[in-house]
Formats: structure tokens, sequence, C-alpha cells
């Protein structure tokens, strides 16, 4: 939700309602720049929301902003893939090494927990979208699926030996 709501600070209704364009655009009015107001970190305990109350919430900003014509498969998958290489974007010259140096820097996980939410959103909004409405019964599956793949391959292992 934190996301949701850095982004109804950057996409004021009433200046992009209709509108396709970076949150920058509104930078003089808004006071978010690429550089300030765009942290998200906060003492906020987390609500017990369901993957559904989630896709409503964007579903309503996007319908806020009229921003469905815009939304297509398509789009939501190259805006997804957009935000995942922002993410890899901040990894990319970590290099190999072991990451626990920098799981203590605030700011760095504020980037990071940031376009998780944008990968997120854009995937929870594809999927509405696209009408698999059940998206979070896929999720479930398919980690229980890998479950069980992990048990059946250990135990052929250990009947292989």
């Amino acid at each position: 939700r934190q996301k949701m709501e850095l982004n109804a600070r950057k996409y004021p209704v009433e200046l992009c309602k209709g509108k396709s364009g970076k949150y920058t655009k509104y930078s003089t009015q808004t006071g978010i720049t690429k550089t300030d107001g765009q942290s998200t970190q906060q003492d906020v305990k987390l609500k017990d929301e369901s993957i559904k109350s989630v896709i409503e919430g964007i579903t309503k900003f996007a319908t806020e902003r009229h921003w469905a014509r815009y939304h297509t498969p398509r789009n939501l998958l190259l805006a997804l893939v957009g935000e995942l290489g922002e993410l890899a974007e901040i990894y990319q010259w970590f290099g190999d090494g072991p990451m626990e140096n920098n799981n203590d820097d605030a700011n760095l996980l504020d980037k990071v927990g940031q376009e998780l939410a944008d990968v997120g959103i854009y995937l929870l909004r594809l999927s509405h979208v696209c009408k698999v409405t059940n998206v979070d019964e896929y999720i479930i599956n398919a980690f229980g699926t890998e479950e069980e793949k992990r048990t059946n391959e250990s135990k052929r292992l250990k009947i292989s030996h």
C-alpha cells in the first residue's frame, strides 16, 4: 500500500487523467523528483490484505486516471520488463559475492522494495487485465507443485544411491 500511496502522490488524478507519461512531468506540482520524495520508509504495520483487495486498489488507481486504454497485456508486460530492468540495475555491479553488507543499507533496501513493489503491481495488473482472477491460487499451486517436485527429486536421489 505504501507504494500505491506514493504512486498516487506522483500521479495526481487531476493532473494526469487520461494522459500517459513519467511522474517527472508533474514534479513542479508534486515536489517529487528522481531524487526527492521517493522514499516509502515508514513504520507501518502490515494489514491482512488479500491479493484480490490489492488488485482492486491497483484497478481503482488506474481507473481514476483513465489509464485502462493504455493497460493492454502487451503494454503492461513491457512495463513489467522495464521495472525488472530497474531492479536489475540496482544489483548490476555488486558482483556474485555475499550481499550481507548491503542488506544493512536502508536506502538500498528502500529502492529494492520499491522496485519489487512496482514489479508486483504490474504483475497483478496484468493478471487482472488478462482475466486471471485467481492468480493467488496459481501462486499457491505453483509453490506446492515445486515443493512436491523437490520432495520427489530428493526421494529419487536417495533411492538411486
